[in-house]
């Protein structure tokens, strides 16, 4: 890929249906996700940490020209990195468990050893660059010492993720960032005593300026400001989106830089950067997609996208073999925005427009106290648009990379005949990591966003991502946490529940609000489990609930069988997966739709991500069905998204928004329609022979042996998208799912 990318003259929507301005001028790619950055003493050049799904490298940028100097491969990486002399760049070396001293000009790096397991992440320098300090995520704890003797600095525990790390003027002080917790550890640098200052949730940056301390605080929307000197909080800078009469949490400040009197703060999930002044916001600067860092340097703002300038296709992704060509964790690669302060204004307000959907909801179907009453919210897992609806008549589809078209999957195919083609839907989080948070919570925060790529990328063992609590919940909590704020009832299947230890036996949640809100005996993750068996489970609790007229307003399904084993030889074949896994669906809307409940029911069906499927429009583009009596149909090219299904929900079930996100999404009114048509639906059964099972001879079967299913996204995506489509091309169209001839 070129580094230099040409300007864009037009501005870019994003899956989240959010919109990117046009950058200023010139702006660089970068490899994936880049972490940090900071500028050379003399201020010619800027060193960027790229640590996303690709191997970790520095990259060295000419500035203000952004003419990439250096790719230097890193055995791992993360954070912001430090100039330590003309040449030499210290860079926190995450998996590599060691510090990484890189001479930019000889492009060699020489490793400094921490403990195995260590995992170190931020860095700071005290005045006069005599000591350093590193976090460490695998402990959870700080060390302080010289360049020398750091291996062997005893670790001060911070009880939590560490983020930013800043010394004092003095040296006296380290402030580190906790991202597991509400608070700045404060700790002495000779006794090595520990305070901690609270200053709301998830704080991801620090920022020393004479005596005041400045805190990033990504979960609360603001920038805490404390004294050095004894952690008293002077002021609380508010950076978040209004809408309408209220101001939900969603921009991400995630990191803090100072220059010229004023502070420059990256707003990660607003896309832009804030501009604040004597402790003030004075507005934005709208920036790429997900702005990781920014450095004012000689009248220029540099801001860095971990994201960078808008999603792309992946039509032609056809390798098993461990090649990362096409798959959206490759594609999604940053870039370096350059921006002249003295032609750059800072805009108010929200960049997106935000609008009252709750307003303007009151006019549709999609209102509180309207004739619907019960919402069903199906989440499955890991399909594309192309790969499932490619050969739907109508549709903006490419019938070629239909892998499980109409023969696999037809009672998707008639639901979207029926009730409405949705060409333009996009899953809001790129695998299951984010994807789930998106649907659960309508946000997925810093710790999910910086962390996902590495760990997708094998370069971190451990996966906090994937649980009901710890850094990655936001401050709003669940869409069951808003249900129960807002009284509605809800009902959880499969989601974040914990497969049973035997047949027969309740499965448990360590996700504290779902207790004695989901269904025991409704088995979560677990390849080895019928989807129809998950839909019997569902029915009968349904069914109990209709009798007794206690049928909970909202319920969240979890159908994770399309999500496949790949080709291990004795399990079902992809194709049998994909279609048991449409037939449960076809049996769920038709047990609604032969209910009493149903003149009053509206079902939201859409996958986690669409990561392990091609697509020829984005590699975030999926399937969506909006079913209901009052669906309109027809084909439908509105944008729609994973948060555009909770801001629907929302309005039907008056439940306040979540985050920025839903509640600057597009509803679902449109979908609807006044007039009822209250026949029900009656579910297909395969077209294909669904008990077929991978032989020893398919393509993938020895590395299918091999892989981890034992969870969502265990398995390199890269691998299973190839042994899918590779199966695929070897079955032919009419059995592997394409259009029958």
């Amino acid at each position: 890929m070129r580094h230099l990318l040409a300007a864009v003259a037009f501005a870019v929507t994003l899956p989240s249906g959010w919109v990117l301005q046009p950058p200023p001028g010139r702006v660089a790619a970068t490899g994936t996700m880049p972490q940090g950055m900071a500028a050379a003493p003399d201020g010619t050049r800027i060193a960027v940490v790229e640590s996303g799904y690709l191997p970790a490298s520095l990259s060295v940028y000419r500035v203000p020209s952004l003419e990439r100097l250096a790719s230097i491969p890193l055995p791992g990486a993360f954070g912001r990195p430090l100039w330590f002399g003309p040449n030499d760049v210290l860079v926190a070396g995450a998996n590599a468990d060691a510090l990484l001293d890189v001479d930019v000009a000889a492009r060699t790096v020489h490793r400094i050893a921490l403990p195995k397991g260590s995992y170190p992440v931020a860095l700071a320098a005290a005045p006069g660059g005599q000591r350093i300090a590193v976090a460490t995520d695998g402990d959870g704890a700080v060390r302080i010492g010289s360049i020398g003797n750091i291996t062997a600095a005893p670790p001060t525990s911070l009880g939590g993720r560490p983020g930013g790390l800043a010394f004092s003027t003095d040296g006296r002080t380290l402030f580190a960032a906790v991202r597991s917790s509400s608070a700045i550890v404060a700790v002495d640098t000779v006794s090595r005593a520990v305070r901690r200052i609270t200053v709301g949730l998830h704080p991801s940056d620090v920022l020393v300026r004479g005596d005041k301390l400045y805190a990033a605080v990504a979960d609360a929307d603001a920038v805490a400001v404390c004294a050095v000197r004894d952690g008293k909080l002077l002021a609380r800078i508010p950076l978040g989106d209004h809408v309408g009469r209220t101001q939900p949490v969603g921009v991400s400040p995630n990191a803090l830089s100072f220059a010229d009197g004023t502070l420059f703060v990256s707003l990660g999930a607003a896309n832009s950067v804030a501009v604040v002044r004597d402790d003030r916001l004075i507005g934005r600067i709208a920036a790429g997609w997900y702005p990781t860092d920014a450095v004012a340097l000689g009248g220029r703002l540099y801001v860095l996208d971990g994201k960078g300038e808008g999603a792309r296709p992946n039509p032609r992704y056809r390798n098993a073999s461990g090649s990362d060509h096409d798959y959206i964790g490759t594609l999604e690669r940053g870039s370096l925005r350059a921006y002249d302060l003295s032609r750059t204004t800072a805009f108010a307000g929200s960049p997106q427009g935000a609008m009252d959907w709750a307003t303007a909801a009151g006019r549709s179907l999609v209102r509180a106290n309207g004739p619907i009453k019960h919402v069903f919210f199906i989440l499955k897992e890991n399909r594309s648009y192309d790969q499932v609806l490619g050969d739907a008549p109508g549709g903006n589809g490419a019938p070629a990379l239909a892998w499980f078209g109409r023969n696999v999957t037809p009672n998707q195919h008639a639901l979207a005949a029926r009730f409405g083609l949705f060409d333009a839907a996009y899953t809001s989080g790129e695998v299951s990591a984010s994807g789930h948070m998106w649907a659960d919570a309508a946000f997925a925060n810093d710790y999910v966003e910086r962390y996902w790529p590495p760990l997708y990328g094998r370069r971190r063992v451990l996966d906090d991502l994937s649980g009901g609590d710890g850094p990655r919940v936001p401050s709003a909590g669940y869409l069951w946490d808003a249900a129960r704020r807002a009284h509605v009832s809800f009902r959880d299947y499969g989601e974040l529940i914990d497969a049973p230890q035997k047949p027969g036996s309740p499965g448990t949640s360590e996700t504290p609000t779902l207790a004695h809100r989901f269904d025991p005996y409704y088995v979560g993750w677990d390849l080895n489990y019928s989807d129809l068996d998950r839909a019997r489970e569902w029915r009968r609790e349904f069914e109990a609930f209709v009798r007794a007229g206690t049928l909970p307003r909202l319920e969240l399904i979890w159908l994770p069988g399309d999500h496949t084993y790949g080709s291990r030889a004795g399990k079902l074949t992809p194709a049998s997966y994909v279609a048991i896994n449409d037939e449960a669906v076809g049996r769920i809307v038709e047990a609604i739709s032969h209910s009493r409940a149903w003149p009053s029911s509206a079902i939201f069906i859409i996958e986690d991500d669409a990561q392990d499927g091609p697509d020829h429009v984005s590699d975030q583009r999926t399937t969506l069905y909006v079913v209901s009596p009052y669906s309109r149909g027809g084909v439908r090219h509105e944008h729609l998204t994973t948060v555009g299904i909770l801001r629907t929900i929302e309005l039907i079930l008056n439940i306040p928004p979540l985050s920025t996100y839903d509640a600057m999404a597009v509803p679902f009114t449109a979908a609807f329609t006044p007039n009822p048509d209250l026949r029900p639906y009656t579910a297909l059964p395969p077209k294909i022979d669904v008990t077929q099972r991978n032989r020893t001879t398919a393509y993938g079967a020895k590395l299918s042996a091999r892989l981890d299913f034992s969870r969502p996204d265990a398995v390199p995506g890269t691998t299973l998208r190839g042994i899918l489509a590779r199966n695929h091309d070897a079955a032919g169209p009419a059995s592997a799912g394409g259009i029958a001839r």
